[in-house]
């Protein structure tokens, strides 16, 4: 009962902006869950495109859109946290007006160059820099929870309203509208009630020989952390188009099945991820990277030995107990590692990785079902996750994390910071 209670005190302590920075994302996701999972089952079904095409829409565009990620993270540092949060609302509000209007494979590719450039990439980027920002070190893994559990509570709300509408017989094109005008009501909380929280040192202002992304490219342990987090990412990257349309077109899952399914997910992460993370504090944050890598490639790949709904409904909880762990963590390690001035680089650094996930895995994915077959694919999915889950040990084995900086260009880092 008294740890109940430290933990409600220590929750109430998180300043304000935190907490309206949660609310805005529940609101985003739970608008945007109208209509995501439907994005591939649409491509599929009503303009008809091949695997392949999915693979190179959902995938290799998303890869080429990655510089702009980058960039976004150097704005993110040099204009605010906030106007890129408005950024990635207004192309939040064109992906999906685009998708409801959208009659052949190419012009959705036009729409996801622009969302893998300045959509949700770079509004994980911005409200990852912002969290660090309004919070000490101590605090940041079970922030990154909190704002989980907000983003998994909408994609539970969202996905399920959206299954219901599906089977009431709302078309494809209102429910991608509907997601539009979630995506707007996240910006009008932005503009409202979201204040600018960079920090001064992130302006670099007198500083003789400002630094930049050549700081993040010389952090070796930062780079080695990214390349295999890449690994269970390429695996997670599967449980979104690549995922719902095998099993709604290959396994027979119903259209309004896979909804639930992503909604079970988000239940699952929602009631579970801040207790996780809470009692998990003191553990060692790369060896939890291990356990939940190897949790989501069997949850996802292990699609490859499933034959009915309840297999995958199992497999989807292990996926979830992996995700529990696997997004807080990540992102905490990031900010544990990136000197304060140019955090927003090394967020837009993460960024681009966790989504080379979200783009490699469905291209990877869709490719190698074209060639060799859904249950193949997965396999290679579960032996990809299991690699990083080792690889993740290796890590463990290696210094604390730290970032080195020039000493041409000091730095203030939070724990030197005077109280």
């Amino acid at each position: 009962m008294m740890s109940s209670f430290k933990v409600i005190r220590d929750l109430r302590a998180y300043p304000r902006m935190f907490w309206i920075l949660v609310l805005a994302t529940f609101v985003y996701c739970a608008g945007s869950g109208l209509a995501f999972p439907l994005e591939g089952i649409y491509l599929r079904t009503h303009l008809h495109a091949s695997w392949f095409t999915i693979a190179v829409l959902f995938g290799l565009l998303g890869v080429l859109a990655s510089p702009f990620q980058i960039i976004g993270g150097a704005v993110t540092d040099r204009v605010g946290r906030k106007i890129t949060m408005l950024v990635a609302s207004l192309s939040g509000i064109t992906w999906f007006v685009g998708f409801a209007f959208a009659n052949q494979a190419w012009q959705v590719g036009v729409l996801v160059v622009v969302e893998s450039a300045l959509g949700w990439p770079l509004f994980l980027t911005s409200s990852n820099a912002m969290i660090a920002d309004v919070l000490p070190q101590s605090k940041r893994a079970e922030a990154y929870s909190i704002i989980r559990t907000a983003m998994n509570v909408g994609v539970v709300l969202g996905p399920a309203i959206g299954g219901l509408a599906l089977g009431m017989g709302v078309s494809f094109r209102d429910m991608f509208l509907s997601a539009a005008g979630g995506c707007a009501l996240f910006l009008m909380l932005i503009v409202v009630w979201v204040e600018e929280t960079r920090p001064l040192s992130a302006l670099q202002r007198g500083v003789e020989r400002p630094i930049g992304y050549g700081v993040v490219l010389r952090d070796r342990r930062f780079l080695a952390y990214c390349a295999v987090a890449l690994l269970p990412l390429i695996a997670f990257g599967q449980f979104g188009a690549i995922y719902s349309t095998y099993i709604t077109t290959d396994m027979g899952v119903s259209y309004s099945t896979w909804p639930f399914l992503l909604a079970l997910n988000a239940v699952i992460v929602a009631s579970l991820q801040f207790a996780a993370v809470h009692l998990a504090r003191n553990r060692d944050p790369m060896m939890l990277m291990a356990l939940a890598s190897s949790l989501i490639a069997v949850g996802v790949g292990g699609v490859a030995f499933a034959h009915s709904l309840t297999m995958l409904v199992v497999l989807v909880v292990i996926m979830s107990l992996g995700e529990i762990f696997f997004s807080p963590i990540a992102s905490s390690i990031v900010s544990d590692m990136a000197p304060e001035a140019i955090r927003g680089r090394y967020m837009g650094a993460w960024t681009v990785m966790w989504n080379g996930g979200a783009s490699v895995g469905p291209l990877l994915g869709g490719m190698l079902i074209g060639w060799v077959g859904g249950r193949q694919s997965f396999a290679v999915v579960l032996v990809l996750g299991l690699i990083g889950a080792g690889l993740f040990v290796l890590l463990a084995q290696g210094r604390p994390l730290t970032t080195v900086v020039e000493e041409s260009a000091p730095v203030v880092r939070d724990a030197e910071r005077p109280t």
